[in-house]
């Protein structure tokens, strides 16, 4: 670029001089939401809340070592307590804020209010303060009097819905302070999306949720109901304030500000672009190595060995429905080595549900750096948060025993980081025994049509041998019973294709 192409670039941007010669400074533009949202995180952590936790963290880290810590220095990391829920925002999801009053959970909600385009006074008269008094005319709205006068028949009964209930950013705070009959009719509205009253609907539109409680068991006045808990997608723990920003503090006090009384105009979203980002988001492709990988993962969790002597029955979900626990049985009796099989360390397994919020937040952890797919280290960074409440340790198992790893009873975030972790060391050493079975599965998935009856009985053939092997030469954990449930539906398959096909052969012969 010569001279003056170079003073050019300087007179097209942002800085400009009015008529009194004064210097006025033009929004800053971006390019695309990516980049948008990513100020946006810039913004609340570097000036809104001051958050200089890095929990998040990708690449290679230089790690620090000494007075029996280790810390991690990665080139690229964000604080997952302004991150997430900007993605929660951008997928449209259901996010819980855990911790101590006064961190900032309801502080933070409100200002991804605002950057989805909400009014302050708007948004702070939106937020639904959970206590135990909240009825469903508090949440919901109420009858109009003359309607309930004049009205022959309940359809006819018009109802003053309440304003929030079609926001874009929904935010309930205190939610496990909730009665329980109110928390069924919020369960309502973030499973279904709308509420009913008198034969009344109101849609409640694409939204995102944000939900705050005062600790991480979601204790509180009332027990949280258990569908009300599986709703939420993530769990994000406030973080304390740092003391090295405490001139932050001072200005603020100064000035009488508050965090998000200036937004800034260029990391405002409208309903469209809103709509737009989440597009985006879920455009991002999932290799099908990551994939497996998940699937090798979320197989351990569930199984269970002395669940069942029926191969098909042996998870947690048998245990439980039995009123039993995985301690139960997780003893000498089992022939599993305890601190290598990942079975052992959960009390149970994770809905499908939870596992599409996981893959749906990689995808958009991936969108938000800039990465072209979803790599195994977004679903690292993702799996705690997803699991958080979700998962449950088993605190007899022998892996918590050990002095080391007695933290992790208290540290769920980093449980599920080392559970996966050990998850990634064990797929490449199962590599080689799945080959097989990863062939067996890749030839039933381009269809049996066309096949003959000589061709499917050898294909039946192939996966007994393959069963038989992996029976007599490898212990039964969790990835073999995954590779044998797998090979018997395949089994299954090929036997109803072949009876079809004798069925067939009888009628034309007929």
């Amino acid at each position: 670029m010569d001279s003056s192409q170079l003073v050019s670039s300087w007179l097209q941007g942002r800085a400009s001089t009015g008529p009194d010669l004064e210097l006025r400074l033009a929004p800053r533009t971006v390019s695309t939401l990516a980049a948008r949202l990513r100020r946006a995180y810039t913004w609340i952590a570097t000036q809104a809340l001051v958050s200089p936790y890095q929990d998040v963290q990708f690449g290679d880290p230089v790690v620090l070592t000494g007075a029996g810590t280790r810390v991690e220095l990665g080139p690229v990391g964000y604080s997952a307590y302004v991150l997430l829920p900007l993605l929660n925002l951008a997928t449209s999801q259901r996010l819980l804020f855990v911790g101590a009053p006064g961190r900032g959970k309801t502080t933070m909600a409100t200002l991804v209010a605002l950057i989805a385009g909400g009014a302050p006074d708007e948004v702070r008269r939106s937020v639904q303060h959970g206590h135990p008094q909240l009825t469903l005319t508090d949440l919901l709205g109420s009858p109009l009097p003359s309607e309930l006068i004049r009205a022959e028949d309940a359809s006819h009964i018009r109802v003053a819905w309440r304003r929030w209930l079609t926001q874009r950013v929904k935010i309930v705070d205190e939610y496990n302070r909730i009665p329980t009959k109110t928390q069924s009719a919020l369960l309502s509205l973030m499973a279904e999306g709308y509420a009913e009253m008198f034969e009344q609907v109101v849609e409640c539109g694409r939204s995102a949720w944000f939900l705050t409680a005062n600790d991480d068991q979601g204790g509180g006045t009332f027990p949280v109901i258990e569908a009300l808990k599986d709703r939420i997608d993530l769990v994000v723990r406030s973080m304390p304030f740092h003391s090295h920003h405490l001139e932050t503090l001072a200005k603020r006090v100064a000035e009488g500000t508050v965090p998000g009384q200036f937004v800034p105009s260029d990391i405002v979203f409208n309903a469209e672009e809103l709509d737009a980002l989440e597009r985006e988001v879920r455009a991002v492709p999932i290799p099908s190595a990551v994939l497996e990988l998940l699937g090798f993962f979320s197989g351990q969790l569930e199984f269970c060995q002395r669940a069942s002597g029926q191969l098909e029955y042996m998870m947690k979900d048998t245990l439980h429905l039995a009123g039993r626990r995985v301690a139960h049985v997780c003893t000498e009796d089992c022939p599993l080595d305890k601190s290598v099989n990942l079975c052992t360390q959960t009390e149970n397994g994770v809905s499908a549900r939870a596992y599409q919020a996981v893959l749906l937040f990689a995808k958009a952890l991936a969108y938000f750096r800039g990465s072209p797919e979803v790599t195994v280290e977004d679903l690292r960074q993702v799996l705690p948060w997803a699991l958080h409440e979700k998962l449950k340790p088993n605190p007899q198992s022998a892996f918590f025993q050990k002095p080391e790893n007695a933290v992790h009873l208290l540290d769920r975030i980093g449980w599920v980081r080392q559970l996966f972790d050990a998850a990634v060391v064990q797929q490449a050493a199962y590599a080689k025994v799945r080959e097989p079975v990863a062939k067996l599965r890749a030839q039933a998935e381009a269809g049996p049509a066309g096949l003959d009856a000589g061709e499917v009985r050898r294909r039946m053939s192939e996966i007994q041998q393959v069963m038989e092997k992996v029976l007599q030469k490898q212990e039964l954990n969790g990835p073999v019973h995954e590779d044998l449930v797998l090979l018997k539906n395949l089994h299954g398959r090929y036997s109803a294709y072949l009876r079809s096909l004798e069925r067939r052969g009888k009628a034309e012969g007929a």
